[in-house]
């Protein structure tokens, strides 16, 4: 092999590395930025930047191609991207609503915090103003992530107690199920017991009557 095509290999190999790293160094939840779209400018060709973008990045950091040991899990999160970023809000499926809710969810943040900002939307996706706006992206998505992990921990415990609850009110109905089912066994016993109780109880003598003289 040619020098060259040894150093364009190696540069290749390192713009590979280098992207897998990208990928993985972005906010959780943050699709535009894995697929480096800025949302806020032409959202129009939003969907065909999404196409484009996707193939061109799939094919630089497909696991085949890259020697990175997280290139797979680069790879995941570039097509988890797609697949929320591309979803249709005609598609009535769960999954299609859940990505579809996603998406729309993420596009709300950006917008809301760039006309908090009141900065000018440029295309360029590594201008100021769109690293910016990314980092409020981040620091949004990122409480949101702490509070719907407080959430589920709080949903998990009244979940633990409703089943203690249910738990207890069982063995309640069981330890009222023996104990009616012991009683209705005892019963004859009790009867007989009681009969035994009434035939050997000694009987009262009457007091006699004294008869009343008249004097």
């Amino acid at each position: 092999m040619a020098l060259e095509d040894v150093l364009r290999a190696q540069e290749l190999e390192a713009a590979r590395e280098a992207e897998v790293q990208r990928i993985l160094n972005c906010a959780a939840g943050d699709y535009f930025a894995i697929l480096e779209i800025n949302p806020l400018f032409d959202r129009s060709s939003l969907q065909s930047r999404v196409t484009k973008w996707y193939r061109k990045k799939s094919l630089l950091i497909h696991p085949d191609k890259t020697k990175h040991e997280d290139a797979p899990k680069a790879f995941d999160l570039l097509k988890k991207a797609e697949l929320v970023l591309s979803a249709d809000n005609s598609d009535d499926s769960e999954e299609g609503k859940k990505k579809a809710l996603e998406r729309n969810a993420l596009q709300e943040i950006y917008e809301t915090i760039a006309n908090n900002l009141d900065v000018d939307v440029v295309e360029d996706f590594n201008s100021r103003q769109n690293i910016v706006i990314r980092e409020k992206v981040a620091q949004t998505l990122e409480h949101q992530a702490k509070a719907m992990e407080v959430e589920r921990l709080y949903q998990q415990r009244e979940d633990v107690h409703r089943s203690e609850e249910v738990k207890n009110a069982a063995k309640d109905r069981e330890l009222r199920k023996k104990w009616e089912a012991r009683w209705e066994e005892d019963r004859d016993s009790r009867v007989e017991l009681w009969r035994k109780y009434k035939v050997g109880k000694p009987k009262k003598k009457k007091a006699a009557k004294t008869k009343k003289v008249l004097v």
